[in-house]
């Protein structure tokens, strides 16, 4: 769509672009019912499971069936008066791989697996967006689907409830589909049992909804440690994080960033495809779904990072998952079938 080679179709299709651009931030939520019905079964979406849910026959035999000796005893951290997660009084050795306070993401807890944190090809881009699924996302979809584009999506389970149309989409146009939690929140300062429900929940209605049941997960923020990824391993979730970060979410209005500081993010990321900064191994880059503004930058620096990199592909495929999900009939396109290349790994 975007390869034209003469000079003079450059500036169609850069107008091309803008009206991709401003449809995206243009385009509107449109409320709708659907056969799903999530009154029972599930937390209030958009809050944290309660009693209700901890009492139900449900979780207690999910509770029961962890092995909690596997998970470390660290204590929840709590929250200052800002809302922000609060790392006074933690030690400074890091005991437990708290990823908030060091960027940690080797487990120092023992039979815990790493984060993934990149993709292991060199020139290789791990397209990743959070936060989703959004009322509001159909023509940021198009316009991947268009350039034959696949990403991971990490969606939250509470929009999964409130938008499974637009959940749908997603695993039918071949994005790879992880979870997000149920509610988005610091998951360190959260109890055993809040915890397994954030991470459960998402994974029961995304199996409601689409089908499937995801093998791996983000933590909001970041926000990990050896003891929630514990019992994240014990739902046989992987974690993956990130070693780029656009910031998107941050971007005016619903941030302090000017749009202006998010386009200096991303053009660090084309440079440092340029100067050889992945010559060795690739990244996971982390944008959001999060509203029209993160998908409008998605579309706008899409071509530049796809010009940058030698390979653009969702984490699945740069991590050769291919069976992403626990059903075995579900396969994904390895690192060379997704490439059209033999792997070096």
């Amino acid at each position: 769509m975007f390869r034209f080679k003469s000079i003079i179709m450059v500036p169609i299709s850069l107008f091309i672009l803008g009206t991709l651009i401003t449809s995206v931030i243009s385009q509107e939520c449109k409320p709708y019912s659907s056969s799903f019905d999530f009154s029972s079964g599930y937390p209030e979406v958009w809050k944290k499971a309660t009693n209700t849910i901890f009492k139900t026959t449900e979780f207690k035999q999910l509770y029961n069936s962890i092995d909690w000796s596997k998970v470390p005893n660290i204590p929840p951290h709590k929250l200052n008066a800002n809302g922000d997660i609060d790392r006074t009084g933690y030690n400074t050795s890091d005991p437990d791989c708290w990823w908030t306070y060091n960027l940690c993401t080797t487990p120092k807890a023992p039979g815990l697996n790493p984060d993934v944190t990149i993709c292991p090809e060199p020139n290789t881009l791990g397209l990743s967006y959070d936060d989703g699924p959004n009322c509001s996302h159909t023509v940021f979809y198009d316009f991947l689907k268009e350039n034959n584009q696949q990403a991971t999506m990490f969606f939250i389970g509470s929009n999964v409830a409130d938008l499974p149309n637009e959940a749908q989409r997603a695993l039918a146009d071949g994005h790879h589909i992880c979870i997000h939690t149920w509610s988005h929140p610091y998951m360190t300062t959260l109890t055993n049992e809040e915890v397994l429900a954030e991470l459960y929940y998402t994974r029961k209605v995304i199996k409601y909804v689409m089908g499937i049941t995801p093998l791996c997960w983000r933590p909001p923020f970041g926000d990990c440690d050896d003891r929630v990824r514990a019992i994240a391993q014990a739902l046989n979730l992987t974690t993956i994080i990130w070693n780029i970060d656009s910031d998107d979410w941050a971007m005016q209005p619903a941030g302090p960033e000017t749009p202006a500081q998010i386009d200096a993010n991303f053009q660090d990321f084309v440079n440092m495809a340029q100067n050889g900064t992945f010559a060795n191994s690739g990244a996971i880059l982390l944008e959001h779904e999060l509203n029209n503004g993160t998908m409008s930058k998605a579309v706008e620096w899409y071509p530049k990072l796809k010009s940058a990199y030698q390979n653009v592909l969702p984490i699945a495929s740069c991590m050769n998952y291919t069976y992403p999900y626990a059903e075995s009939n579900f396969t994904y396109p390895s690192f060379a079938q997704y490439t059209n290349t033999t792997t070096a790994t």
